[in-house]
């Protein structure tokens, strides 16, 4: 039986997640236990070749549907959707989950259980993947709780140490209570629709076919934000990713970073948007404040952190941050300027251009971080800045990589984050007359501009200061290690001197977010 090209990905990656065991049992009989890390990135690879492939179906063709049975779920039963803004997130997940498998090979060796390390990453991925081809909230749940399980458990993967077994639970806890405020929001629509496809709870809210209350469908809204908003550590929703950063092996923290919170970003937007259209409800200011106080917050706590991965979880808090005030500033400009379309569409597609734009430049220059600190950390046994002070210079090629991706996010140009900043701030000014919108677009600049100060102060400690006498004798990390952070650093100089490419793929994922 041929599998729809819209189902291969995940058919890919599950059924390798399944094997790799089987696949481990039989490597360490030949004594061939690499055999085990080969097929797991070949599975990757395959997943994202397949994704490609639908990429390219999409752009010829348009989005791909596929039904599997009723199962006596309303309106068409378990549904999976691709289209631009699909394809796009699910491209970013596997390639960061490509790229993080590769890192493994070296960077896990030491550890035991790898053949549960590489499946559970494999799983991760078909989550997060699952949660952005979902066409109903009963798929999307389903998928979002095999993402959440799985992260749980990477995060805790050094389960021998206690940090590790503490961070794990407390991501755990709050995790499952965000994820049960979302299953309530369902559970409201449901019973306002009797439905839980996306696209028949738009057309029946849209045209006012329920009997719910504005106040009943606002707190619906607050509900939504929230669940997902755990996930995506959006403040006060946070705490949770600064601890789980140090305590997790750093492939898993670039993994965290690079894909899993933008997959709480992803669910809270696909929702918001395509069921609550924004000419018709203002939830838009309310992202703006979550994007300004999360970036804020965060600005503050990463400039009183020694250890680097704390650092660089605040770090990846502030982007959150961008990405919320983007959106949210789409989602105002629709709903504040409803009677003016020609003014507000352009500038909505603007805003969601950019916060889809730094979803790839974030999860590019944070993955990049996050195995470099790796490669830090592996040679000198220590998460401590002053300790770490001059290793760039030991380490050149990881030390230079680390240099690209702190000016990236930093947003100097001419690098990737350069664009996708620019491209929120200005979406914000575009708006004539708004004193609101000009106020929330200096406090993106000052946060900024306060974010670069920490990122070459850091980079000034790992690169500029003489090495301390405990890294004297680091060396460089081993070539599969280094593979991926060249790639990645690499990926950041090419789309920022090259961007149009990926500038056209975030405008369609952005388009798709306001119906095409």
């Amino acid at each position: 039986m041929e599998i729809p090209l819209l189902v291969q990905p995940l058919v890919i990656l599950f059924s390798t997640a399944v094997l790799t065991p089987l696949i481990d049992i039989v490597g360490k009989q030949a004594k061939a236990e690499k055999i085990r890390d080969i097929f797991a990135i070949a599975g990757f690879l395959a997943a994202f070749y397949s994704l490609m492939s639908l990429h390219w179906a999409i752009s010829s063709t348009g989005p791909q549907t596929y039904i599997l049975g009723t199962f006596g779920v309303p309106a068409g039963g378990v549904q999976l959707t691709a289209d631009l803004l699909s394809v796009y997130m699910g491209l970013i997940f596997c390639g960061i989950g490509l790229l993080v498998a590769i890192y493994s090979v070296r960077y896990m060796e030491v550890d035991s259980g790898l053949d549960k390390y590489y499946a559970l990453l494999l799983t991760l991925v078909a989550g997060m993947i699952g949660v952005a081809f979902s066409g109903d909230f009963f798929n999307l749940y389903v998928f979002w709780e095999i993402m959440c399980i799985s992260s749980y458990t990477l995060v805790s993967f050094r389960k021998y140490r206690w940090e590790p077994v503490e961070a794990g639970f407390k991501y755990l806890v709050m995790s499952t209570v965000g994820s049960l405020l979302a299953l309530y929001a369902i559970s409201l629509l449901y019973g306002f629709t009797g439905t839980v496809n996306l696209k028949q709870l738009s057309a029946m809210i849209s045209s006012g076919q329920i009997s719910a209350s504005p106040l009943s469908l606002y707190f619906t809204i607050g509900l939504i934000i929230t669940g997902f908003g755990v996930t995506a550590s959006m403040v006060p929703l946070h705490t949770w990713l600064p601890d789980a950063h140090p305590a997790a092996p750093s492939s898993i923290s670039a993994m965290l970073s690079g894909v899993v919170i933008k997959t709480g970003v992803y669910a809270m937007c696909r929702s918001l948007f395509t069921i609550f259209s924004p000419a018709l409800f203002d939830y838009g200011t309310v992202l703006m404040i979550f994007g300004i106080l999360t970036m804020t917050v965060a600005n503050l706590m990463a400039l009183m952190q020694r250890d680097i991965k704390r650092l660089l979880a605040y770090s990846s808090i502030v982007n959150i941050g961008y990405i919320l005030t983007g959106v949210g500033i789409g989602a105002y400009a629709l709903s504040h300027y409803s009677s003016s379309p020609r003014l507000a569409a352009p500038i909505a597609i603007f805003a969601l251009m950019g916060a889809m734009f730094h979803v790839l430049n974030h999860a590019v220059g944070k993955g990049l971080l996050f195995l470099c600190s790796g490669c830090f950390v592996h040679e000198a046994k220590t998460r401590d800045i002053p300790e770490l002070e001059g290793i760039g210079r030991r380490m050149t090629w990881t030390g230079t990589s680390f240099s690209i991706g702190l000016l990236a996010l930093a947003g100097v140009p001419p690098l990737s984050g350069f664009w996708s900043k620019l491209f929120i701030i200005l979406a914000g000014f575009s708006l004539p007359e708004d004193s609101f919108m000009k106020f929330i677009s200096i406090l993106v600049v000052l946060n900024s501009i306060f974010a670069a100060s920490y990122y070459l102060w850091l980079m000034q400690r790992i690169m500029l200061k003489e090495p301390k006498p405990k890294i004297a004798s680091a060396v460089e990390a081993p070539a599969s290690m280094l593979l991926p952070i060249v790639i990645l650093a690499a990926l950041t100089v090419v789309i920022g001197i090259w961007p149009g490419a990926i500038i056209s793929l975030a405008e369609g994922a952005g388009r798709v977010l306001l119906g095409g």
